[in-house]
């Protein structure tokens, strides 16, 4: 008898949605289209999952054949990759097959429940090593025979008389005085062959530069001494972090979450669908509609989770530093949810709130400069961001330290400071203000942990005889890319040339390539190994140009001590 099949199985392997399992009705769909548009069935991240195509491709089930499926790759930019062989076009696939977006992108494994015993997982072939070959003892008696008998000529014992043996040691005595010169002659001549080589790093290099026609002057240039992004790697490893961490929104005196208010809008065709609800504050303001949960009927809140960053050891005593958009988010853009667009707005009127004709397209808006809660404007400190959670991890390692109390945050810039509380001291990185010789082209080292980056996962065994469950733990593996200063922009008008600034703001400008979200709130090294620099930002075009941003560690400084701003 034939299986009924009920449901298609996606079970995600990594990327943003490992460990979770989606289920389709069998029935219902004839194929499951992935991509990170929100129409697809099988939607990514669209802000950090990078390999992915907005319509990367769909599994279809075959018409006309019994248990046929396919998966089909609609041109996207990376590809697919069916058991780790990349598809040209489309490819048979069948339960238990694994697929994977894009070289480094996301995997899951394709499933379906019940599975029918004809299309139980097919047997993969598994390469085994070939084994080296042992040591083959020789045996002494296979040389000479087992009966003890030898072809080995054995020279006959001979007399040697006293003259002989005078003129013996006397022909010795020459050969070795002779071996000694020429293995010291030897000697000699290599040592100066490694004195020759070498000799840029024994000595500073002298250039003559002629002046005039008969003067010359010669130049000491210094040696280079700059580090290697592997040394520096090695020097810096366990002070780079991993942070986790999610907040929301609340009211300051009841405690109560704080949502954004939805509103059900009747379509042409009939259909009701909740739409968000902004409100203008002033001639070309917007804001969303807040209120607190309980007297919000439909709506979402304003809050965050399953974000992370990265950050760097500034003191003995925990104390991390990372991007204020990391420690403190609520005073960065908002990412409003997919349906959040297009939205309605609410103007003020003759006869007081009515409904604008003209829809909100996506726009940004930072929750800690809100104006209005409600549809009447604030006074005092009615609403505030608080962190539902902030764990720190260090390199390679799976304990989780949660945060202490609130974050220094700071008020010029994308700068904050948190803290954990650890038993061990800890060993802070070395902080140095270049921005007075900061200059295109000097080399870089950035660390962090990129969210495009593979995760690690490690298998823990309990110990607990209360809960024996074994656990699979992420384990961060930072990830080390050597760039170059690009560029140095300024955003406030100093010295002689008052003209020149940057809107976008004071930051160094990098090139740097494996570097992505998640990288947020690391460390950026000059040559020598010290932090001079917090990375922050990127930029990118469709064309896939991409360049990234950091900012100057005076900014740092400044929180980690009290900085007078009035004299």
């Amino acid at each position: 008898m034939a299986t009924s099949i009920n449901r298609y199985v996606i079970r995600h392997l990594t990327g943003t949605k490992a460990n979770q399992v989606e289920e389709f009705d069998y029935k219902k769909y004839s194929e499951l289209t992935f991509g990170r548009a929100a129409t697809n069935a099988i939607r990514f991240d669209p802000e950090r999952e990078f390999a992915v195509s907005r319509e990367h491709g769909k599994i279809v089930r075959e018409p006309g054949k019994s248990l046929s499926f396919s998966v089909v790759d609609n041109n996207s930019r990376n590809g697919i990759f069916v058991n780790k062989s990349r598809i040209a076009g489309s490819a048979l696939i069948q339960p238990g097959d694994e697929i994977q977006l894009g070289q480094g992108g996301p995997v899951f494994q394709f499933d379906l429940n019940p599975r029918p015993a004809e299309l139980m997982m097919s047997t993969r072939v598994v390469d085994i090593p070939v084994s080296i070959k042992p040591t083959t003892e020789l045996s002494l008696t296979e040389a000479i025979g087992d009966s003890g008998d030898s072809d080995v000529m054995v020279p006959q014992k001979v007399g040697l008389g006293k003259q002989t043996v005078e003129r013996m040691m006397m022909t010795e005595r020459r050969q070795t005085k002779k071996s000694m010169l020429l293995s010291g002659a030897a000697l000699l001549v290599v040592l100066s062959g490694l004195a020759y080589a070498f000799k840029d790093q024994i000595r500073p290099q002298e250039k003559t530069v002629h002046v005039h026609h008969h003067d010359s002057v010669k130049v000491i240039q210094p040696i280079d001494n700059s580090l290697t992004a592997e040394q520096i790697a090695t020097a810096n490893t366990s002070k780079v972090v991993f942070i986790e961490f999610g907040y929301k929104l609340i009211n300051t005196t009841t405690g109560d979450d704080i949502y954004h208010e939805y509103m059900p809008i009747k379509l042409a065709n009939g259909q009701v669908v909740n739409k968000a609800v902004y409100i203008e504050t002033a001639p070309g303001k917007i804001e969303p509609l807040l209120g607190l949960k309980r007297n919000v009927s439909v709506g979402k809140p304003i809050a965050m989770a399953g974000a992370s960053g990265s950050g760097f050891v500034v003191s003995p005593q925990g104390h991390i530093m990372t991007n204020r958009h990391v420690a403190a988010a609520w005073n960065s853009y908002y990412s409003f949810p997919q349906d959040a667009f297009p939205g309605v707005l609410l103007v003020q009127g003759a006869k007081g709130w009515e409904i604008s004709p003209q829809p909100v397209q996506e726009f940004r808006w930072v929750p800690s400069e809100t104006q209005f809660f409600g549809k009447k404007p604030m006074s005092g400190k009615v609403i505030e961001g608080v962190n539902t959670y902030m764990d720190v991890t260090f390199n390679k390692n799976e304990q989780r330290f949660p945060a202490e109390g609130k974050p220094i945050v700071s008020p010029k810039h994308d700068v904050a400071i948190i803290k954990i509380d650890i038993a061990e001291t800890l060993t802070p990185v070395k902080l140095r203000d270049a921005d007075k010789t900061i200059a295109p082209g000097q080399a870089i080292t950035v660390m962090g942990y990129p969210g495009i980056s593979p995760d690690v996962f490690v298998g823990e065994y309990s110990s607990d005889f209360a809960n024996r469950n074994s656990q699979v733990v992420k384990v961060p593996d930072a990830t080390v890319t050597p760039g170059s200063i690009g560029k140095v922009l300024r955003g406030q008008a100093t010295g002689k040339a008052a003209a020149y600034y940057s809107e976008f703001g004071d930051y160094y400008q990098l090139t740097v390539n494996a570097t992505g979200a998640g990288n947020s709130g690391g460390p950026v090294f000059d040559k020598d190994g010290n932090v001079i620099g917090i990375f922050s930002a990127s930029s990118s075009w469709q064309d896939a140009t991409r360049i990234t941003f950091a900012v100057p560690i005076k900014y740092g400084l400044e929180l980690m001590g009290r900085r007078q701003v009035v004299d």
